[in-house]
């Protein structure tokens, strides 16, 4: 980390966008049928990817925009990554896609929820064992299932603060129709 910050000067959003050149990388030697160094180039965009948050929370850095400019580079590479598993023939582009929207419904609500099983990229290191198409199978079903739990998550959260104010949200219109009836001669 400081020989990224402090020798090269670095900031944490370089090192993400620096991480997804090394994922595109991966991705082209994945889609010219170079599975191996593909895989070993989408783990050095993995480590360099763990690079930009450390870097950011060590030297301080952090920031709302630096975190979406992380999601976003990391949603580029995954899109990439499945994108060259599918123009192989290793898996199709139906469960590619699918694993996408998985990936982008629970990105949507995972800042809220807190929930983020992770299981992206990494399931693919795997593919020696089980076939790509289950991988892709299990990244879609584990991402929609986080998804769906993590929604109740946010209700759950919701319903708390509902509890707490009463029953009523606290709105406006809450507040002044509060304010109508305790202010309010009795008739």
């Amino acid at each position: 980390m400081r020989v990224l910050r402090e020798g090269l000067g670095l900031t944490p959003d370089q090192v993400s966008w620096a991480s997804l050149g090394v994922t595109l990388a991966a991705a082209y030697e994945i889609a010219v049928g170079r599975l191996g160094t593909g895989l070993i180039l989408m783990a050095v965009g993995q480590l360099v990817d763990a690079m930009d948050g450390a870097m950011a929370r060590i030297y301080q850095l952090t920031s709302p925009a630096g975190r979406q400019i992380d999601t976003i580079v990391d949603r580029l590479s995954e899109a990439s990554i499945f994108a060259a598993f599918a123009f192989t023939g290793l898996v199709t582009w139906t469960w590619v896609l699918l694993a996408l929207v998985a990936i982008l419904l629970l990105t949507s609500i995972s800042d809220r929820s807190h929930l983020d099983p992770g299981a992206k990229r990494f399931a693919l290191y795997f593919g020696l064992w089980v076939p790509y198409p289950l991988l892709f199978k299990i990244i879609f079903g584990v991402n929609l299932a986080a998804y769906v739990i993590g929604l109740l998550i946010i209700d759950c959260i919701f319903q708390k603060k509902m509890d707490a104010l009463g029953g009523d949200l606290d709105t406006v219109a809450s507040r002044a129709i509060a304010l109508e009836t305790t202010s309010a001669p009795p008739a």
